[in-house]
């Protein structure tokens, strides 16, 4: 593979991401949002909330194991405490929904969009492969949806700890369950969403039947698999690099598909 060749083309591709306004936005303004909006909407309401509500109740085995680990002082907070810092840790995992969301947009237009610019004839006619095509798409796909991904989640956890801070008098971002999350499980769900997307993409006629494929069939099965691993994931350290091996091997698996799903022949003729 000559990176090279696959640099430029991701160049090129950021480019075209960077003219489009519908793009610019989702890279942009979604992240805010997510920054913004999530802990506002649901760790303020809970600060007025009476702390005694919280007494009597049960956060079970795996939260207290989980957060006894992670979380400096858990032990000795009480049930309103946890309660909060729980919450900050559910919307802290929603952003990266963003890794999931953002390649939605970028990638849809990965190949499909240069069919509807005209611009995939001087890319296949190239002598770039097939696998630096698709790694170049999952490359342009991916940068965005990383700097998006980050400056949410720094938002985030600046704003949440805040929060925390004034209502029970602690800061737990950033922790090592944040960074895992932004740093391995943000680009590794992103590959993956990238990955189906290009499959989708390449598929379909226009870039508006990529959207709405990719919105009615992978972004769901990309939030069931990041649903299924986040319920086991955090149990051991064990079963958390099991997780990310086993993330890793399904993008291999993607990428041999897309780049065999590529068929430059075949775009070739219909051009012709």
């Amino acid at each position: 593979m000559n990176f090279k060749r696959v640099w430029a083309l991701t160049r090129k591709d950021l480019r075209e991401f960077m003219k489009s306004k519908y793009v610019m936005s989702a890279i942009i303004g979604i992240p805010l949002l997510f920054a913004v909006l999530f802990p506002f909407a649901t760790l303020m309401p809970m600060t007025k909330i009476n702390p005694a509500d919280f007494e009597g109740g049960d956060f079970g085995v795996f939260v207290e194991n989980l957060f006894s680990k992670t979380v400096k002082g858990w032990d000795d907070l009480d049930n309103y405490g946890k309660a909060m810092v729980l919450m900050a840790y559910i919307m802290f995992v929603s952003v990266l929904l963003l890794p999931i969301i953002i390649p939605a947009v970028t990638a849809s237009e990965s190949v499909v969009g240069e069919k509807e610019r005209k611009t995939i004839e001087a890319i296949l006619a190239s002598p770039i492969t097939e696998s630096e095509i698709v790694a170049a798409k999952i490359l342009s796909s991916l940068l965005p949806s990383f700097l998006g991904t980050a400056v949410a989640a720094v938002g985030y956890m600046v704003i949440a700890d805040v929060i925390l801070w004034n209502s029970i008098g602690i800061i737990i971002f950033p922790d090592f369950l944040s960074i895992v999350f932004v740093l391995i499980f943000g680009p590794l769900f992103s590959i993956i969403s990238v990955e189906l997307m290009i499959m989708v993409s390449t598929k379909v006629k226009s870039v508006r039947d990529s959207y709405q494929v990719g919105s009615l069939i992978v972004l769901p099965l990309i939030l069931l698999i990041a649903a299924e691993m986040f319920s086991f994931f955090f149990a051991s350290y064990a079963t958390l690099f099991g997780g990310v091996a086993g993330m890793v091997v399904i993008i291999i698996i993607l990428f041999k598909i897309a780049t065999k799903i590529f068929d430059r022949e075949k775009m070739i003729t219909k051009m012709t």
